[in-house]
């Protein structure tokens, strides 16, 4: 049964937020994830409309969150452009190591990291839907770290997870900058 109330605070840095429901009961938490259209970014005061279920703490949380006046969202909001951005990436190092210009476990290692982290971000967000265990946003960045970032990167915009935290952001960047900055460091020691 269809809820309605206001968004009484949103925390787009955390991806969460509260909704007054003008109720006995206290605001209702909810969840980037619950939001059925991000093509509008929540903010308090918005009217809403949603479903009141358990989460997997037990404690009752807002799914299927709709903002009064947001279009429906159409699936067609992917943007392949970070996607193709991976690609390129992981094919310039795969092309470079068998070149090489970098040593060739570097392109195996970026091939085998990129699939498990595009496989470890859809399990992920699978597990966001279903309200279960996450998997810790550390071990993401882990893999990334250890070459997988074209992989994390595909799968944040493809699947689109984790693509709006701004907090997740910085440090999957930074991952980035330290896989590059790694490879450009061997290149010019190996060079000398």
């Amino acid at each position: 049964m269809k809820k309605a109330g206001r968004i009484k605070s949103w925390h787009p840095d955390k991806g969460y937020g509260f909704i007054d429901i003008h109720a006995d009961l206290k605001d209702v938490f909810f969840h980037v994830t619950a939001l059925q259209t991000r093509s509008v970014k929540p903010k308090p005061g918005d009217r809403v409309s949603f479903e009141l279920a358990k989460g997997k703490d037990g404690r009752m949380q807002a799914l299927n969150v709709t903002i009064a006046g947001a279009p429906k969202s159409t699936g067609g909001e992917t943007n392949w452009l970070p996607a193709f951005v991976a690609l390129s990436a992981l094919a310039t190092i795969v092309g470079c190591a068998l070149g090489g210009y970098l040593p060739r476990p570097a392109g195996i290692i970026s091939v085998l990291a990129s699939i498990v982290a595009f496989l470890a971000y859809s399990d992920d967000k699978g597990r966001a839907n279903r309200n279960a265990w996450r998997i810790p946003e550390a071990n993401l960045h882990f893999i990334a770290l250890c070459g997988g970032w074209p992989g994390a990167l595909a799968a944040q915009h493809l699947l689109r997870h984790k693509n709006r935290k701004q907090a997740f952001q910085v440090v999957f960047w930074g991952t980035v900058v330290l896989n590059i900055g790694a490879l450009a460091l061997w290149k010019t020691a190996a060079a000398n």
